[in-house]
């Protein structure tokens, strides 16, 4: 235990809404039940690409977007939630309220959600070498005065045992604002952003990759970043994020089942 556990003792008050826990409460993720049951979790049948959730009368393997010709560089992604409700709150606390310690709760629960891909039948979970937070501007870093991409991928890094690799893949220019952007617009703003240092190149060579962000919209971010690894020789990249920006009035993309904060605990995000 270190000092600032003495002072700021963990999983005593709720990370969202500050109520005290009961002993046992959080399940290890600092939630009350209230907060966990505003969560909307992604359970049920999900796109086999993107993660969304699907739909009961989609039965196809894809969502909409993936089957409707989005070809994502990444080969698979992971989520937590759908960004709505508590999910939203958590991740707008933590990018624009000044609540940097929301990136303990939100890597605690996604790593919930990498370990719970495990083989059922051998238990093996997702194999990765180097786990790499996608690149936040310098400009909305010098603001925020944090990089809470970095914050989660080091929690998702020390819950998981998944080394996690600095400065493997940096922002080389700055894009406008995403907000109200189409797919189609969001790729053509994120054209050429990212590039992997000389240095890193001959380390991430071959090598599987897990990228972590807090949240996926459209997926442009997630292939811009996959595409300048691959085009630098990774093996592959898989994306892992805290909650999707499915567009939960769509009929494919809202949560089929939302499970109760006792079936969370018992088990996690999964």
């Amino acid at each position: 235990m270190n000092l600032l556990d003495l002072v700021f003792p963990k999983d005593i008050y709720c990370a969202s809404c500050g109520r005290p826990l009961p002993p046992q409460d959080s399940g290890g993720f600092a939630l009350c039940g209230r907060c966990a049951d505003e969560i909307p979790w992604i359970t049920g049948r999900r796109c086999e690409k993107c993660d969304r959730p699907l739909a009961v009368e989609n039965r196809g393997p894809l969502c909409r977007d993936c089957l409707g010709g989005a070809e994502h560089v990444y080969r698979k992604a992971y989520a937590c939630a759908v960004y709505a409700g508590r999910a939203a709150e958590l991740v707008r606390d933590m990018k624009y309220r000044d609540k940097a310690w929301h990136a303990d709760t939100i890597s605690a629960l996604m790593a919930a959600r990498y370990l719970s891909a495990a083989d059922p039948e051998t238990g093996e979970v997702p194999c990765h070498d180097f786990i790499l937070a996608v690149p936040m501007s310098n400009r909305k870093k010098a603001v925020r005065g944090y990089d809470q991409a970095a914050l989660v991928a080091g929690g998702l890094s020390r819950r998981t045992g998944v080394r996690y690799l600095r400065n493997a893949l940096t922002r080389v220019r700055e894009t406008g604002v995403m907000s109200g952007l189409s797919a189609g617009e969001r790729r053509q703003n994120l054209a050429g952003a990212f590039a992997v240092p000389c240095d890193m190149i001959s380390i991430l060579a071959g090598k599987s990759l897990l990228l972590a962000d807090d949240v996926y919209t459209t997926g442009s971010s997630a292939d811009a970043c996959a595409e300048a690894l691959l085009e630098a020789g990774a093996g592959s990249v898989d994306i892992i994020v805290f909650a999707t920006g499915a567009d939960v009035r769509r009929a494919e993309d809202r949560p089929a089942v939302v499970e109760s904060p006792g079936q969370l605990r018992a088990k996690g995000p999964t």
